[in-house]
């Protein structure tokens, strides 16, 4: 989660590689895998799973290396920004386009709250030249940063936070948040849309390999109709290879 009062973090650090698609353990589960980037001492990856035509999951997987030799600076945006590519057959039927995992080291504001180390997993539903697009908060911006979603597109349980940022736009928090924060779902728009999803979470609770599961509100309308949306997020490692993952489940179709 990002505000007005937030760093930006503008630099992208992406390692071209091959889309891979491959049968999971379950015969009916096809796998679709993003290009690897090189996150801290190993690898994250985008992927997409789908079960006779259905999604099943849509996340991100983090090698056991990937926790450590993360910058401790939050000015090195290229350190801190992972850009991860979806393979298309997740554009077809979501309404995702990419993926971006962002760290932060020493979190941000407001302060009691998200002045963590804790990571942002960005789940964007508008292309990568629409976000690079999105431009600071300034007077000369304020209008598109501040027109908010018709009613009904964001769920009632979040409210709007101040200012906008960079490649992002504003931030929307839910007011039913458990405090001490340790993981939360934010919703994002721009221009009057909804452009990205964002569960956050601690960088010791994710470490922990602690398993999650969170039905998170939803809206009443959707931009894409059609897709198909998902209703929980989730987390967890796996034991027999301590790759960790962070995804969104439980799709229904809009």
């Amino acid at each position: 989660m990002k505000s007005s009062f937030f760093k930006p973090m503008f630099a992208i650090t992406l390692v071209i590689m091959l889309f891979s698609c491959k049968k999971n353990t379950d015969e009916n589960i096809e796998t679709f895998r993003g290009p690897e980037v090189i996150m801290g001492n190993g690898k994250v990856n985008s992927f997409f799973t789908v079960k006779k035509g259905i999604p099943q999951e849509i996340g991100i997987e983090m090698t056991s290396g990937a926790l450590t030799n993360l910058t401790n600076d939050p000015a090195n945006f290229a350190a801190a920004t992972f850009l991860l590519q979806l393979d298309q057959k997740a554009k077809d039927i979501t309404p995702f386009d990419h993926l971006i995992a962002n760290w932060s080291p020493h979190g941000h504001d407001p302060a009691g709250v998200f002045n963590v180390p804790h990571f942002d997993f960005h789940f964007y539903t508008i292309t990568q030249s629409e976000r690079m697009a999105i431009t600071p908060y300034m007077p000369s911006t304020a209008s598109l940063h501040d027109k908010l979603p018709a009613a009904g597109f964001m769920p009632a349980s979040f409210t709007a936070t101040p200012g906008g940022v960079p490649q992002m736009g504003k931030h929307w928090g839910d007011n039913n948040m458990q405090m001490p924060f340790s993981h939360t779902m934010i919703y994002g728009s721009y221009s009057g849309k909804v452009n990205f999803l964002e569960p956050m979470v601690t960088k010791i609770l994710l470490e922990s390999g602690t398993k999650i599961s969170v039905a998170y509100a939803q809206p009443v309308q959707f931009e894409k109709t059609g897709k198909y949306y998902p209703t929980k997020y989730n987390m967890y490692k796996d034991a027999s290879t301590n790759n960790h993952f962070v995804m969104l489940s439980d799709f229904v179709q809009r």
